[in-house]
């Protein structure tokens, strides 16, 4: 695939393999296990958390991995079709591995919000232990860093939490307007077609060279919810849809 303004070739791969190789893969470099963040970032409808999700799926369904997703939307459909159980207090009842974690505010107004904050805060600070080999999936970052103003401990968790043994997936809409340690620290990039070319600029400088993944950005079809995958240390990249 080459643009105009680069020479940059990402191959094109079938869903199902990309799919088995990332599982195997994803948190075990050279063979041996080591959590790997991932982040994805797309605008709305762009097939970020139904891609998200089954990614995560598929790697408890292989590995029979603990983990939780957290969810703050007043309803999603994405994540009731999973089947997991939906929880709204902490710890899971014995052998349930997988759960949501939902705990919704209880209205639009201040007290609602703090009741929310609190909870999650809670929920984060349960989840802090060493060893603690779990997978935590937040889909929307920027909603816990900013209107539940959560930044510090997401934070310490993108600075830390591998050492906890803890894989962090997280999800946003946009390349800007999040802490910049969502992109330095994580080691799996997904990246789902820009609106717009300067949206592209933006997301191509967190995949690690504008010049280089415009052009490849701007290719991706957003009918078919395609994604660039790229690895950070090995710098290989696909282009697919789940």
């Amino acid at each position: 695939m080459t643009g105009s303004r680069s020479s940059l070739q990402v191959e094109r791969a079938p869903a199902a393999e990309i799919l088995a190789e990332f599982i195997d893969v994803w948190g075990f470099p050279n063979g041996r296990f080591d959590p790997e963040h991932v982040e994805a970032l797309g605008p709305t409808g762009s097939g970020k958390s139904y891609s998200m999700i089954r990614l995560l799926h598929a790697r408890c369904q292989r590995f029979g991995s603990h983990a939780v997703i957290i969810a703050t939307k007043p309803a999603d459909k994405t994540l009731t079709e999973l089947g997991w159980p939906v929880i709204s207090s902490w710890p899971p009842d014995y052998g349930k591995n997988q759960v949501i974690y939902w705990k919704k505010a209880p209205g639009v107004g201040r007290e609602a919000i703090s009741k929310q904050r609190e909870a999650i805060r809670g929920l984060l600070n349960d989840l802090w232990r060493k060893d603690a080999n779990i997978v935590i999936y937040i889909d929307e970052l920027v909603y816990l860093t900013d209107e539940l103003g959560l930044k510090h401990e997401i934070v310490r968790y993108l600075r830390e939490a591998r050492a906890m043994g803890i894989t962090l997936m997280l999800a946003t809409q946009r390349a800007q307007g999040v802490t910049r340690y969502m992109h330095s620290e994580t080691t799996w990039k997904i990246v789902f077609a820009p609106t717009d070319f300067d949206d592209a600029l933006r997301l191509a400088e967190v995949l690690g060279d504008r010049k280089a993944y415009t052009d490849v950005l701007m290719s991706l079809d957003p009918l078919k919810h395609e994604f660039l995958l790229k690895h950070a240390r090995s710098r290989q990249a696909y282009i697919t849809h789940l």
